[in-house]
């Protein structure tokens, strides 16, 4: 049964349709157009060639720094010759007839007054003893020494408290016999002295007192 529209002839003849050429003509068409864009696609799509860049370089050459020469030294400085002193001028004295100024004292500045130094202390006056003062009696003259006929005198330095009492005797001269002496001392330690003063003061002090013992001829 024949089929419509298949390209076959009827009769089952085996020859090539009529249409093949065309489609070969229209792929080969299709396919130089695509690679045609696709050409152009990489043409359009790759970068231009850039032109080749010269670099310049450039260098600055410095000029070589002068060599600077060191000062000379100062020349050495002049002694000059000492000068000679002036002769000196004697100037001549001219009598004048004005009569000179009197010469102006110097008016010495006044020290402040140093304070008083304190006053000095009093003397003090000596005590005082003697035979028949104050009924002091005189000493009793040894019996031994009469019958030996001894004399002489006895000093003697005694220690006197306010009181007027003896507080001391020391023998400052002896009479070369040492009972004499015992005896002079014995008599002055019952005495009663006029104590020492100082103004109107009594005060310890000291007296001398001379004790003689002589032989009536």
């Amino acid at each position: 049964m024949p089929v419509a529209d298949s390209g076959v002839p009827v009769g089952g003849s085996t020859a090539a349709p009529r249409w093949w050429p065309i489609a070969l003509a229209a792929v080969a068409v299709v396919a130089a157009h695509a690679i045609g864009v696709w050409y152009g696609n990489r043409i359009s799509g790759a970068p231009a060639a850039k032109p080749p860049q010269h670099t310049l370089a450039l260098e600055i050459v410095r000029p070589p720094k002068p060599m600077l020469e060191p000062p000379p030294p100062p020349p050495p400085p002049k002694r000059t010759p000492p000068k000679a002193p002036p002769p000196i001028q004697t100037a001549a004295v001219v009598a004048s007839e004005a009569p000179m100024a009197a010469p102006v004292e110097a008016v010495a500045a006044v020290a402040p007054a140093e304070p008083a130094p304190p006053p000095a202390p009093e003397p003090v006056k000596p005590a005082f003893g003697a035979i028949g003062y104050q009924n002091n009696p005189p000493p009793d003259y040894p019996p031994m020494a009469v019958r030996q006929g001894w004399q002489g005198t006895v000093l003697l330095r005694v220690r006197v408290l306010q009181t007027g009492a003896v507080e001391s005797i020391e023998v400052v001269r002896s009479s070369g016999k040492k009972v004499l002496d015992d005896a002079a001392i014995h008599t002055v330690q019952r005495w009663v002295f006029a104590p020492s003063t100082r103004g109107n003061t009594a005060v310890d002090g000291f007296a001398t007192v001379p004790i003689e013992f002589k032989l009536d001829s």
